[in-house]
């Protein structure tokens, strides 16, 4: 995402740009890692960017408030956030912890009828792609071994 975007979708929010909330909104939205606070505040660092954790935890509030973040509580030991905030679903593998992001097509509910809706979470969980696959290889080496 380039520069000039990313100011135009802050100011468009009202925000004041600054090169913290450039650097987290534009690692958001390239990177589907979907990661916590304190992984933003450390790759932060690791790039040179001069924030404190707590502006890492302000600047993520201030998206959230503003429908920039989306938040991702796919565990109970941490929160992880996503810039992609249309209605969608997250599949955790049990494995590696990997969170993948896939779409929800005619998502229909029935028994609520006269609730007000304010937030729909989708999630799933088991085993990516990737782990299925490297177990599947390590069982049938497993097999030649034992053969």
């Amino acid at each position: 995402m380039n520069l000039q975007t990313i100011n135009d979708v802050l100011h468009k929010h009202g925000m004041r740009v600054t090169p913290q909330r450039i650097w987290i909104y534009n690692y958001l939205a390239e990177n589907k890692t979907h990661p916590d606070a304190e992984s933003l505040y450390c790759m932060l660092r690791k790039d040179g960017c001069n924030a404190t954790r707590a502006t890492v935890y302000n600047v993520l509030q201030r998206f959230i408030k503003c429908g920039l973040v989306s938040e991702v509580k796919t565990d109970v030991a941490r929160t992880r956030y996503d810039a992609r905030v249309d209605t969608h679903g997250h599949f955790m593998c049990r494995n590696c912890h990997s969170i993948t992001d896939f779409d929800v097509d005619n998502l229909s509910v029935s028994g609520l009828d006269g609730f007000e809706t304010q937030q729909k979470e989708i999630y799933f969980s088991g085993v990516c792609d990737k782990c299925k696959n490297n177990s599947e290889q390590g069982e049938q080496e497993h097999e030649k071994i034992c053969m």
